[in-house]
């Protein structure tokens, strides 16, 4: 997914000079001259430090078997099926018509029923909700944009990284941690918000929030002799390149920084050779030559980026040529982490991620793997992101494959974001009322939603017969969908009715990144896809109103506006309801959430331009991307599903109820459920 914004800028990964190398040799000096003494002392007592070793080796062995034997007694089998996005209008329907015959007997075993997702309907608000079970007032996830009042600085919410170093998104425990600490063995493959991964008590590859190698959550790079068709550089960097038989381009890698305290990409040339009247090119770098043809996706291929001081980034990357002639086009996938060696650790333990990739063979390690920007911009087509589509599918099924072969015992999660995706870009096919709704396009097309539900069907039939009656099969989605027709600029509203101004009054638009906000004159903004925040004293730098009677008085003005808003096109409520802020949110983290989270009508969404703190010159728009399908809804317009081989006794079930079911299914006491302070409850 890159999905839901493009990132501007990557992290810088490390600093070099030439003084650090000079330090560096005459500290290996010292260390030999200190190494070569403290040899000769060990040499002379030689038998004294064999017998200390044999101990210790004696000593480690006997710690180690008492652990294994105060692990847990719990021998049950949990298996827990994520699919993003399921929807129970499309589920039913195809359950009714006999198309999900798995689905359907599961069904029949056990139960099914709606789940309640959260508040907002974001996918890693909800997965996060799914692994704490509490709400984003308490585990610090609220929207995939935050800002920093101080400065009105806005960044990715997996962006938390500092020098040189990602931390922990999630602020607080999921029931995983809580698991571990029983010794019940866990795994989970690609978990969203799980990077860095947490250390538990089993193995976990993480999921969304992993970066590619320039530290973004999927930057491409698309080279066109087209001059036209280089300037569009949203979602990924452009560059134009003459046409010619031998053509010379770069890789560009991470941001290296130097003495002087600027910071540069490191990059990796490659040339292109075309050969005259055929389609396809050879492209050749770091000892390496191999043949690309037009329409094709390349396999993954290596590439080593030096950035000084003996370090080395690794990364994997794939080439499709779009056109050879009359013009050039080739795109470069977002350089993903190589699972072999990543420059960050996207695995617990660190070597899991290398098993995977030595059992089952190299797979995408960024966290929203599959480029739906390039889509929407018309790099790939869709025939291309279907071919990607199943690639990912594939090596997701792969390692579940081999993951439940050696399954015996405790809890196995494995996350599959197609389904979520494929709504995302394919939903215009099946809305008449979508803009982009075309009645010629091919009729496979049409039917692609419901073709990846299948997929998800096989799935589950292929794990079922890995379950006995005695174990726990969970199957469940984060949130359900439907169309999104208009984009909606809640910045520009809040400026025509008074509540924010820009520095030029007589401005038409305003940039993103809130840069031409007049803070002096603001007293409400918008970013991220709902969020609002006032622009209030003693939080924000230079905010304008006061907290307290004011800013409550303020809050409720302006949802009562919202909910009056009608969308003169569609004659339709824009907003359903705008939730306070202690309506919603509560906890350690709930004076960091916004003040007012806007629950959309369907077919109505926060535009990219708002997500950005953008102000466009209008107040709304057809969505006219390919991304044509959504839930960033009004919740309970979205609801998620939820398949259980056990009977769900609970009477509205919702995604927080995840967590304390875990923990009840693995043996845990009310008491000790209950000193978890989870917003759910156990499903049964």
């Amino acid at each position: 997914m890159i999905t839901y914004i493009d990132p501007s800028t990557g992290n810088t990964v490390v600093g070099t000079g030439a003084y650090l190398l000079i330090l560096l040799l005459a500290f290996l000096g010292f260390v030999k001259m200190f190494l070569k003494g403290i040899w000769g002392f060990i040499w002379k007592r030689r038998k004294l430090f064999f017998i200390i070793i044999v101990l210790i080796i004696i000593i480690t062995l006997a710690a180690g078997a008492i652990m294994n034997h105060t692990a847990s007694k719990f021998d049950s089998k949990i298996i827990i099926l994520g699919f993003d996005g399921l929807s129970p209008e499309i589920v039913e329907p195809m359950i009714d018509s006999g198309e999900l015959p798995n689905f359907q007997r599961l069904k029949g075993i056990g139960s099914y029923r709606h789940l309640a997702t959260t508040n907002p309907s974001q996918s890693p608000v909800a997965w996060t909700g799914f692994a704490t079970g509490q709400n984003p007032g308490k585990n610090g996830v609220f929207d995939f944009i935050v800002r920093d009042p101080e400065i009105y600085g806005l960044k990715l919410v997996f962006s938390t990284e500092r020098q040189g170093r990602y931390e922990r998104v999630i602020r607080s425990r999921c029931f995983w941690n809580y698991i571990s600490e029983k010794k019940i063995p866990s795994t989970y493959l690609c978990c969203p918000v799980t990077f860095p991964p947490d250390r538990i008590y089993g193995r976990m590859l993480s999921g969304m929030g992993v970066p590619d190698i320039l530290g973004t959550e999927g930057t491409f790079t698309f080279y066109t002799s087209d001059r036209a068709d280089a300037m569009h550089n949203t979602g990924g960097r452009c560059f134009h390149v003459n046409r010619a038989p031998v053509m010379v381009m770069k890789l560009i890698g991470p941001k290296v920084a130097n003495i002087k305290g600027t910071a540069d990409n490191v990059t990796v040339p490659f040339k292109v050779t075309c050969a005259e009247g055929t389609d396809r090119a050879t492209i050749e770098y770091q000892k390496q030559k191999f043949e690309v043809e037009r329409g094709v996706w390349s396999d993954f291929r290596e590439v080593n980026f030096n950035l000084g001081l003996f370090m080395n980034a690794k990364g994997l990357v794939k080439f499709f040529l779009v056109e050879s002639s009359p013009e050039f086009k080739l795109y470069i996938s977002p350089i993903n982490m190589d699972p072999r060696a990543p420059f960050y650790q996207i695995s617990e333990p660190k070597s899991y991620s290398r098993e995977l990739a030595d059992r089952v063979g190299i797979y995408y390690t960024m966290g929203m793997p599959v480029d739906t920007w390039a889509v929407n911009e018309k790099r790939l087509d869709e025939k291309a992101f279907l071919e990607q589509m199943n690639t990912v599918f594939n090596e997701r099924n792969a390692q579940l494959d081999y993951e439940l072969k050696r399954f015996d015992r405790g809890v196995l999660f494995c996350y599959f974001e197609s389904s979520d995706i494929i709504q995302h870009m394919f939903w215009r096919y099946t809305d008449p009322g979508h803009v982009l709704f075309d009645r010629n396009a091919p009729p496979e097309y049409r039917e692609e939603i419901k073709s990846w539900y299948k997929k998800c069907d096989t799935v589950l039939g292929k794990v079922m017969q890995k379950v006995s009656s005695e174990d726990t099969l969970i199957v469940l989605s984060d949130h359900g969908f439907n169309t999104f027709r208009r984009a909606v600029h809640v910045n520009n509203w809040l400026r025509k009715m008074g509540y924010l101004e820009l520095k030029d009054p007589d401005a038409l638009q305003g940039a993103e990144l809130l840069k031409d906000v007049d803070w002096r004159k603001t007293r409400a903004y918008a970013i991220g896809f709902g969020a609002i925040y006032l622009n209030q004293k003693g939080r924000e730098r230079d905010g304008t109103v006061q907290p307290g009677e004011e800013s409550e008085s303020l809050k409720k003005e302006i949802r009562q506006k919202l909910k009056e808003w009608i969308d003169e096109k569609e004659k339709r409520p824009v907003v359903i309801n705008a939730w306070l802020r202690e309506e919603i949110f509560w906890g350690d983290y709930a004076a960091e959430t916004p003040d007012l989270y806007i629950g959309f009508n369907t077919g109505f969404r926060a535009s990219w331009q708002t997500a950005l703190g953008a102000v466009p010159n209008i107040l709304m728009e057809d969505n006219r991307k390919k991304w044509s399908g959504d839930h960033l809804f009004e919740p309970s317009l979205v609801p998620g599903v939820i398949f259980c081989n056990r009977s769900i006794t609970a009477e509205n079930p919702k995604i927080l109820d995840i967590a304390p079911t875990m923990l009840r299914a693995t043996g845990f006491s009310d008491e000790e459920i209950k000193k978890c302070q989870f917003d759910g409850n156990p499903l049964w």
